[in-house]
């Protein structure tokens, strides 16, 4: 598997787990740490664009606010067709 399609699996599956409660943003948070690390294991010279720190982050704040939540989710499935489809 390529560092693109593992990036694009693991965002889909971020972007579907939910963020309700603080328990939620503590999975959430794990999660996204792992996919982290496995990256920097086994695709070391990926580089991420740099709104994914955002995204690996913000979980607290997505929780709490709808519209952010919206609008990040639409920058990440941007992002993940472009890994899907090359031109990233």
């Amino acid at each position: 598997m390529t560092a693109a399609l593992y990036l694009a699996d693991q965002l889909e599956r971020l972007m579907a787990l939910p963020l309700a409660s603080k328990e939620d943003v503590e999975r959430w948070d794990k999660d996204a740490a792992d996919v982290q690390t496995t990256l920097e294991k086994q695709f070391p010279d990926f580089g991420l664009e740099h709104f994914l720190h955002h995204f690996f982050t913000d979980s607290d704040i997505r929780c709490k606010d709808a519209g952010y939540r919206e609008r990040q989710h639409r920058a990440v499935s941007d992002y993940v067709a472009r890994l899907r489809h090359g031109t990233d």
